[in-house]
């Protein structure tokens, strides 16, 4: 997860449109135009201006690696990061793209841009660690694999979550 608190609207621009704009082999687009990333930025910030959640962060960025076994191609590492952010998409405007690109046992990586603003009441998504614990133990669950949080913050160092997410089959994924 990378934060963008203290982004502008040529920060918010550059995190919608790297999983849609360029590089992707796939995407997606929850609430967005997925096919005009200049659209899609201004349909986050609308969404944050309706519901007064200006000065705000305007965008989190999630990247997600999957292991050669797991996702072997492009359209699996895209279903994987749909279902990890099912819950979320629901609410939140995204742009979601998967990337071939190999590094550190994985073939494919995934970006998704997501509005903080939760389309329906406002309510804001929060870059905590309720938030990334529970995205974390989703991914673990979807995938069955052990799950490493990085947290990458603004200054570029990066913070790796101490614990690893381990896949727990009693646990309802949706939750």
């Amino acid at each position: 997860m990378i934060k963008h608190t203290h982004g502008d609207d040529q920060c918010l621009r550059n995190v919608v449109n790297y999983p849609i704009g360029k590089d992707q082999v796939l995407k997606e687009g929850f609430g967005i135009d997925p096919n005009n990333s200049r659209n899609a930025a201004e349909q986050f910030k609308a969404v944050g201006r309706f519901f007064n959640n200006t000065g705000k962060t305007p965008v989190f960025h999630y990247v997600t690696s999957f292991t050669k076994e797991t996702a072997p191609t492009a359209e699996r590492a895209m279903e994987l990061t749909k279902e990890i952010f099912r819950p979320l998409t629901n609410t939140h405007l995204t742009s979601m793209g998967v990337h071939e690109k190999q590094r550190e046992g994985s073939d494919f990586h995934a970006h998704t841009a997501m509005s903080p603003t939760n389309i329906y009441d406002g309510s804001m998504l929060y870059g905590d660690n309720t938030t990334n614990c529970a995205l974390a133990q989703r991914m673990a669950n979807i995938t069955k694999q052990p799950t490493q949080l990085v947290i990458m913050k603004e200054d570029g160092t990066e913070k790796v979550y101490p614990v690893i997410f381990v896949p727990n089959d009693d646990e309802d994924p949706d939750k």
